[in-house]
C-alpha cells in the first residue's frame, strides 16, 4: 500500500506500508552541493537563512534538480545564482542520500574551479551573503561546529578523501 499524502513544488510526502508499520516517505527529485574554489587554497561559503531551523547557516551552494535537468547542469545553475560565479571546470565528488531513514534525496557533489565572474540570482526567499575563507579558516570553522549542514560536510569528507588518495 501506498498513499500521497501530499504533494508539493519539491517534494512529495507518501505513506508506505511495509510489514509491521506505515512509513512516512520524502520523496525528493535530488539535489546539488558545490565546493567552489577561488585558489587552491580559498574557497566560497555562503551564509544562509534556513526558514525551518530559524538560524542562519553556513554552507556550501546547493540546490534542487529542476525537472528534467541533469546534476551538472543544476550545479552550474545554483552555483552562478547563489554566489555569482561560474565554473570553469567541474569535477563530481560523488553522491550520497540526504536523510535515507524517510528521504529519496540523492546529493552530487561537486568541486567547481577556474571561477569567472557572472552575476547573483537568488531565489526570492533566500537571504544569503557571500564570503571567502581559506581551507584553513573552512576546517576551523568545521572544528568549533559553525559548519552545521550535512551537506556541506559530506562535501568537505568527499573532498578530503580524494585528496589524501592523491598523495
Amino acid at each position: 500500500m501506498s498513499e500521497v499524502i501530499y504533494k508539493g513544488r519539491i517534494l512529495t510526502l507518501r505513506l508506505v506500508e511495509v510489514p509491521g508499520k506505515k512509513l512516512e516517505v520524502v520523496e525528493h527529485r535530488g539535489a546539488v552541493v558545490i565546493m567552489p574554489f577561488l585558489s587552491d587554497r580559498e574557497v566560497i561559503v555562503i551564509r544562509q537563512y534556513r526558514y525551518p531551523v530559524s538560524e542562519e547557516l553556513v554552507e556550501f551552494p546547493a540546490g534542487t534538480l529542476e525537472v528534467g535537468e541533469t546534476p551538472r547542469s543544476c550545479a552550474l545553475r545554483e552555483l552562478e545564482e547563489e554566489t555569482g560565479y561560474r565554473a570553469g571546470e567541474l569535477e563530481l565528488l560523488g553522491s550520497f542520500y540526504a536523510s535515507p531513514g524517510y528521504s529519496t534525496e540523492l546529493l552530487y557533489a561537486y568541486v567547481a574551479r577556474n571561477l569567472r565572474k557572472g552575476s547573483t540570482r537568488p531565489d526570492v526567499d533566500e537571504r544569503i551573503k557571500v564570503e571567502k575563507v581559506t581551507l584553513g579558516e573552512l576546517m576551523e570553522m568545521v572544528k568549533r561546529g559553525d559548519v552545521r549542514d550535512s551537506k556541506t560536510l559530506a562535501t568537505i569528507a568527499l573532498y578530503l578523501l580524494k585528496r589524501a588518495r592523491a598523495v
